[in-house]
């Protein structure tokens, strides 16, 4: 009953915000640009122009939308324990490893050379899909799974934010300025002839009034909002990052485990919350961007399908089962692991056993 009521509650703001903006499309269409431009100031190819134009930008919104909702934020294969320690040992002493056909799969696999980890090295776990997390992946409670580059729940559209129909959601609150914009200016345009031509009150329709003043409002909102985004895709961070750093104390900490290439060893390093955020960021602004948009410049304004290809959840490396899930860190951070490695700067140190098959 609990779980009926949160999805109603989570399907009603959506509504309510449909239900707005199908209002909008009425007072703008028919208020505005039949009985005003077109049918009193007879300007009927600029009324035409107008309602064609506002009917575009309302088809695309619902589409993104609804393509938002339908893609979903992505959802992280099962990645299977990292191979830290031998599998299994004979009574021997020897070790037995399976993996060697298909009648016995490997119960590990090889870890990747960076992860998140615990203070010993352990990889970060989540026991709800019996899985562990991948780089920058959160567990989300409304959809009950592990999303990829968790970045916020959107309760105005209705679902998660992650990294699978994040470009769909930037272009979403894109379309939407571009809808408050127009709609602000055509009134704006025509608000001091319908008021001169009017002598009984009220002297303008006050649905005309009221898609003013919802448009300005909503612009308000969407506004900061899209600029917030593209300034957190620039740094390459995402919401849930930059929210969780401002509440935490800076005396939280994190760990990253590193495998030295040199030497062969792990080393587990310790970070402030306030250092998570540049984990993953990358020179450049534009390379930054693409990581979230995706490499094709054009496609960043059309917004159909994603830029998330498929992966092989069925193969036992990580790289490949993560696929376009995977987190690559900076050439920063990794030169400042190993400026760390060098003053002897780390948490702890140890040989995975998974490494000798790398």
């Amino acid at each position: 009953m609990a779980l009926e009521h949160h999805l109603w509650f989570r399907c009603l703001v959506p509504l309510v915000l449909l239900g707005l903006l199908c209002y909008a499309s009425w007072a703008f269409c028919y208020a505005l640009c039949y009985r005003e431009v077109y049918h009193k100031f007879g300007q009927k190819s600029i009324g035409v122009g107008l309602m064609f134009g506002q009917l575009v930008l309302v088809v695309v919104l619902i589409g993104t939308w609804s393509q938002l909702v339908a893609i979903g934020p992505g959802r992280q294969p099962k990645v299977l324990p990292f191979r830290i320690l031998p599998e299994n040992v004979n009574s021997d002493g020897e070790e037995e490893l399976s993996g060697k056909s298909p009648q016995h799969p490997p119960m590990t696999i090889v870890p990747p050379s960076l992860y998140q980890c615990d203070p010993q090295g352990y990889p970060l776990w989540c026991t709800a899909c019996q899985t562990i997390k991948g780089n920058r992946t959160h567990h989300s409670s409304t959809l009950g799974y592990c999303v990829p580059r968790f970045d916020h729940y959107c309760v105005w559209i209705g679902t998660v934010v992650g990294r699978k129909n994040y470009r769909l959601f930037m272009q979403f609150t894109m379309y939407a300025g571009w809808f408050c914009i127009f709609v602000i200016a055509s009134i704006a345009s025509f608000l001091r002839r319908m008021i001169a031509s009017r002598k009984d009150i009220p002297r303008v329709d006050p649905n005309i009034l009221v898609l003013l003043a919802l448009c300005c409002v909503f612009m308000l909102m969407v506004g900061p909002l899209f600029l917030s985004h593209c300034y957190y895709m620039a740094k390459n961070r995402t919401s849930l990052e930059v929210i969780a750093t401002k509440r935490r104390s800076k005396a939280t900490k994190n760990w990253l485990c590193y495998l030295n290439p040199v030497d062969g060893l792990r080393y587990v390093f310790e970070f402030k919350a306030l250092d998570t955020q540049d984990y993953w960021k990358k020179r450049g602004v534009l390379a930054n961007i693409k990581e979230f948009l995706g490499p094709q410049y054009w496609f960043w304004l059309v917004p159909l399908g994603t830029n998330i290809k498929t992966h092989d959840p069925n193969s036992f490396e990580y790289e490949v089962i993560l696929g376009p899930y995977q987190e690559v860190a900076s050439d920063q951070l990794r030169e400042l692991l190993h400026s760390r490695i060098a003053n002897g700067d780390f948490a702890a140190t140890f040989e995975a056993y998974g490494d000798k098959d790398k």
